[in-house]
C-alpha cells in the first residue's frame, strides 16, 4: 500500500496527471474531491503507460542534493514498486521500514523511501521524508554523502532536538582521528568506483561482493594490511549508515584469512630508524644558509628529540611551545596515544652543540621572523625566481599555513637521500630512531615507554631495531 501522496503544486494538475495514466476501473472510483483522500484506492490502481520508480536523492550538504536513482521505468502498481525496491535494498537501518509514495507532479512517479517504524504516518500531502543515508543509490551519491559526512562541522546551538542529534553524530565521528577518516574516505572512494564498474550496489553492500572486492585487492598485490584497512573502512561506512555490516560475514572473514595465509609478503613494512649517528650525517649535509635548510634542520632535530610523529611535528603551534634556560616544553593537544585529548607535555633539554634541538628551533624562529604568539611553527617556504642580471636576489616567501604531515615525511626522505643514506626512510623514521637510540644507550624500558608515550611495553619493544638483538643477545659472551 502507498504510504502517502505527494503533490508539490496544483491539485488540479495532479488530478489530470493521474487520470491520464490510471486504469478505467480505478479512475471511475476516484472521489471528486481531494486526491489525498484516495491513497488506499491508488495503492491498487494500475498505471498505463507504466511509471518509473526512483529513490529520491539525499541532501548531503545544505541545499546540495544527490541525483535520484532510477530503479525501474516500467512499474504498473504500487505493490510491484515495493517488490522492486525491496529486492534492491537488501538491508535497512534498524527501526526503519521501506515505504512507497506516489509523487504526482510534474509526472507521476513512484518514490521509495525509509520511515521509522514507530512513527505515526505523515498526513496525506506532506513532504516525502529525506533518506538518512543513500541506501540503494548510485555509487557517486554514496561517495558524496560519505565525504560530506566525514567533513561535517558542528552545528550552531539553537536548543532544538534536531540540532542536538546532528551534533551527537558529528561528535561520534570526531572520535576517529583525522588521518583515519582521510584513509577511510580514500578506501570508500575505491570501493564505490569498483562497485560502479561492476554494476553492484555500494550501500548496502552484499557480503559476497565485499569478499570479491577484497580478493580483487589481493590479486592487485595489495598488502594484507591494506586489505584489512579497506575492510575496516567498509565496516565504518555501513556503521554510519545504520545498516547491517557485511564485513563480519563468515565469507568475508575466511577470505581475509586466506589472503593473509597465502600472502608472499614475509613481514609487514618496517621503516628504517633514523638513529642519532645517521641523523648526525643527515644534518651535516643540510645548508643552513638558506631558510629551507634552517627549517628542515629544526624539524629533524625536534622530531627526534621529542620522538614526535610526523602529524605532531606538522601540528606544532607557537603558543604550545615554552622556552627557558633549561630547554623547551611542548604541549601536544592531540596525539595518537592521548585518546581522551587531555594533552601531553614533551620536555626537551637544552644542549651545547650544533645539534641541539632547542637551539635549532630558536634559529628557525629568528630566520623565519616568527615573532607572533600564535600560529603554526613549521610552514611552507616558496623559493624566489632567479634574479635578473644586476639585480639583488629576491628573498624567499613564507606561507601562513602549516606544513602537512605528508610534507614532513617528504622532507625526511629527501634529506636522507641527499645524505646518501640507503634504506626505507619515512615520516616515522625519526620516532623509531629516537627509541632505538635510547635502547642502545641503555635506557630502561620504563623510561623509553614514558619517552615514546606508548600505551604498552610490547609496542615499545617493536620499535627497537632488529640489529640490537645480535649485540645484546644474552649468550653472546658465552658462545
Amino acid at each position: 500500500m502507498l504510504s502517502h501522496l505527494h503533490i508539490a503544486g496544483s491539485a488540479k494538475a495532479a488530478r489530470e496527471a493521474v487520470l491520464d495514466r490510471l486504469d478505467q476501473k480505478t479512475r471511475q472510483q476516484l472521489p471528486a474531491g481531494d486526491l489525498t483522500e484516495a491513497v488506499a484506492l491508488l495503492s491498487t490502481g494500475r498505471f498505463s503507460p507504466h511509471l518509473s520508480l526512483v529513490i529520491r536523492g539525499i541532501e548531503y550538504r545544505d541545499n546540495e542534493f544527490a541525483e535520484d536513482t532510477v530503479l525501474s521505468t516500467d512499474v504498473e502498481t504500487a505493490e510491484e514498486a515495493l517488490a522492486i525496491a525491496s529486492a534492491h535494498l537488501t538491508a535497512l537501518p534498524s527501526g526503519h521500514e521501506l515505504a512507497i509514495a506516489l509523487d504526482l507532479e510534474p509526472e507521476p512517479v513512484f518514490v521509495a523511501w525509509l520511515r521509522p517504524k514507530a512513527a505515526r504516518r505523515r498526513k496525506a500531502g506532506s513532504q516525502t521524508a529525506t533518506l538518512a543515508s543513500p541506501l540503494g543509490q548510485q555509487s557517486g551519491a554514496v561517495l558524496q554523502w560519505f565525504d560530506a559526512l566525514t567533513d561535517e562541522a558542528l552545528p550552531d546551538y539553537d536548543g532544538t532536538l534536531v540540532t542536538a542529534e546532528r551534533a551527537s553524530k558529528t561528535y561520534s565521528r570526531a572520535a576517529k582521528a583525522l588521518n583515519t577518516r582521510r584513509t577511510y574516505r580514500s578506501a570508500v572512494r575505491s570501493w564505490c568506483a569498483w562497485a560502479a564498474g561492476h554494476g553492484l550496489p555500494a550501500l548496502p553492500a552484499r557480503s559476497e561482493d565485499v569478499a570479491a572486492y577484497l580478493a580483487d585487492l589481493a590479486l592487485q598485490k595489495k598488502r594484507p594490511a591494506t586489505v584489512d584497512l579497506h575492510r575496516a573502512a567498509l565496516r565504518y561506512l555501513h556503521h554510519v549508515a545504520h545498516v547491517p555490516v557485511p564485513t563480519s560475514h563468515a565469507l568475508v572473514s575466511e577470505t581475509v584469512a586466506g589472503i593473509r595465509r597465502t600472502s608472499t609478503e614475509s613481514a609487514s613494512r618496517q621503516v628504517k630508524g633514523l638513529t642519532w649517528d645517521l641523523l648526525s650525517e643527515v644534518i651535516e649535509q643540510i645548508d643552513t644558509d638558506d631558510l629551507v635548510g634552517v627549517r628542515d634542520k629544526a624539524i629533524l632535530l625536534l622530531g627526534f628529540a621529542g620522538a614526535l610523529r610526523r602529524s605532531e611535528v606538522a601540528a606544532l603551534c607557537l603558543e604550545n611551545v615554552a622556552l627557558d634556560d633549561d630547554g623547551m616544553r611542548i604541549r601536544l593537544d592531540r596525539s595518537k596515544g592521548d585518546r581522551t585529548s587531555q594533552g601531553v607535555e614533551v620536555a626537551i633539554p637544552r644542549g651545547i652543540t650544533g645539534l641541539c634541538p632547542v637551539r635549532a628551533y630558536e634559529a628557525w624562529l629568528r630566520a623565519a621572523r616568527l615573532k607572533e604568539a600564535k600560529g603554526p611553527v613549521f610552514r611552507r617556504v616558496w623559493l624566489p625566481p632567479a634574479a635578473e642580471a644586476g639585480q639583488p636576489p629576491a628573498l624567499p616567501a613564507m606561507g601562513s599555513e602549516a606544513l602537512s604531515d605528508r610534507s614532513v615525511a617528504r622532507i625526511i626522505q629527501k634529506r636522507c637521500l641527499d645524505a646518501g643514506l640507503t634504506g626505507d626512510f619515512s615520516g616515522h623514521s625519526l620516532r623509531r630512531g629516537a627509541i632505538t637510540t635510547g635502547a642502545r644507550d641503555g635506557t630502561d624500558l620504563v623510561s623509553l615507554k614514558r619517552f615514546s608515550r606508548h600505551q604498552t611495553f610490547g609496542v615499545v619493544e617493536k620499535y627497537i631495531e632488529v640489529e640490537d638483538a645480535m649485540t645484546k643477545h644474552p649468550g653472546r659472551s658465552r658462545f
